[in-house]
This record gives C-alpha cells, structure tokens and sequence, in this order.
C-alpha cells in the first residue's frame, strides 16, 4: 500500500515529466516513465526519494500499427514476460530489464507512465495537449492533461477509477506494471529462507526502524520495540561520493545502511533471540 506522501511525491513526478517534455516541445514521440522509490534512511529523518527512468519510444514503431500507443504498450509487457524472442523493440526491452534488475533489492515499483501528445477537445474545439497516463502499484490511476498555450497542466488522481472513464493507455499499463513486477521479484524458488523475524516488522522489505512518540520525535526498533535505543553514524562514503549511513538498535542488535552504491540494506536481528543452550 502506498502511503500519502508517495502518491503527493508520484504526482509531482508526473508534473514534472510534462515540464521536462514541455522544454523539448511539441511534436516529440511518446515516452514511457518506469517510477521507482527507495528508502532513505539517514537519522534522524527517514524519507522515500523516487526516480523515473524514461524510454523514448521510436515514431516508427507507432506509425506500424493502426492502435498506436495502446497496441505498443501490449507488446512491450508481452517482451518483458517473455524476453529473448523476436520483436522490433529488443533494444528498448533489454535496457528496461537491466534498469530493472539493477534497482534491486533497495527499490521498490511504484508506477508506469506514459507521456504523449493528443488532440482534446475543449467546448467542441479541438486543442494540441499532452498527456501523461499513469498507473501505480494499488491501482490507483492518474491523468495529467496540459493544453497547448496553457501555464499549468490539469491533474486527476483517482483512487476509485470508474471504468468508463479510463484512459485508452491504462490497459497497457496494467500489462506493463505486471510484467515489471515479474522481473523485480526478491525471493526465487531456490533461495535461501530469510530469519524468522517478529511480528512488530509486518512485510520483508519494510524498514527495522519507525517514527513514534509526539511529533515522531522518537524513533522505535520494529523488531524488538525498543524506542530511543539505537546508535548511528554517518560519513562520507568510500565510493567517493555521497554518503554512507549505519543505524543499529542496541536492544537487538538490527542495523539499516546505506551507501551510494548498494542503496538501503537491512539486517533484522531474530527476536526474541534465540535461548542458549543449558550448561551442564
């Protein structure tokens, strides 16, 4: 479930892929927007950043095929769930699986896009306009419209989209989002079976540590439940850039990094640990 702020955070994304597509003017082919988050963990603040990936789409694939952009968006999810077999958009699908898989374990799926010019009409006139059709990980639709000639573009967030009134990309969307989700799997059938953990930390990928107490001005371990009871640090990484973060509850012994490198990692401590065996 995505929060609030990652739907505020998701929009503004899509607001500001129109800004960037209207500095390249009208008239540009369609661009598809692959949105990620992570969890940034530097104490004492803890925030999701989003990052889109775009892949500008060749006019020529879509002049191919009468459906256009719906059609495509098809094909694309079709690629992804079946990679390796002949289609004209190989070079697009690859690039995307590797983004794909180079985001993992720290990145979470959070919406497919689309952004492309339309024709609207407005009081029986028809206007140039480009839209931005997005699709996020709860179902949840978004619909940005910006009119040719006009300062700001019209944004609709529907939590609750009403069948009718869909846009002609969203099945292509729900295609795409589940064949993507399909690649950005953390677990396979062979791998080995994580800790067991307690049941303050409800999903694998959920961060250890949380904000509670007024104004959330304490922070709580999620595995052991202890508030206020952590170290940290943080320091310029060894990448040479950015800055690595270390947070460890001293209770329990769970740790969050981060690094410019491998992005937000986990250590969760089983708890309550396990008893020692009796002395003789």
């Amino acid at each position: 479930m995505l929060s609030s702020t990652t739907v505020r955070t998701l929009t503004d994304c899509l607001i500001a892929a129109d800004a960037d597509a209207e500095q390249m003017g009208w008239g540009q082919p369609p661009t598809l927007l692959l949105v990620h988050d992570w969890l940034l963990t530097t104490w004492p603040k803890r925030r999701h950043a989003m990052r889109s990936l775009e892949f500008p789409l060749h006019p020529d694939d879509l002049l191919a095929d009468p459906a256009g952009l719906p059609a495509l968006l098809h094909r694309l999810a079709a690629g992804l769930i079946n990679p390796g077999g002949p289609t004209p958009y190989q070079a697009t699908l690859d690039t995307i699986i590797s983004r794909i898989r180079a985001t993992k374990p720290d990145a979470r799926l959070v919406a497919w896009a689309a952004c492309y010019d339309d024709i609207h009409t407005n009081g029986g006139q028809p206007r140039q306009a480009r839209r931005v059709d997005a699709l996020d990980a709860d179902g949840r639709v978004y619909q940005l419209t910006h009119l040719r000639g006009e300062d700001h573009p019209l944004v609709l967030v529907d939590d609750a989209p009403d069948p009718n009134d869909l846009p002609a990309t969203y099945p292509g969307l729900v295609a795409l989002l589940a064949a993507t989700a399909h690649h950005t799997e953390t677990r396979t059938a062979g791998s080995t079976p994580r800790p067991q953990r307690s049941r303050l930390r409800t999903e694998p990928e959920e961060p250890i540590f949380g904000v509670c107490g007024p104004d959330g001005a304490s922070i709580r371990c999620r595995i052991c439940g202890a508030v206020d009871e952590i170290d940290s640090d943080e320091m310029p990484s060894m990448a040479g850039y950015g800055e690595d973060t270390y947070t460890k509850c001293t209770r329990c012994g769970s740790v969050e990094t981060t690094n410019p490198i491998f992005g937000w990692r986990a250590k969760p401590a089983i708890w309550p640990p396990t008893p020692e065996p009796d002395q003789p």
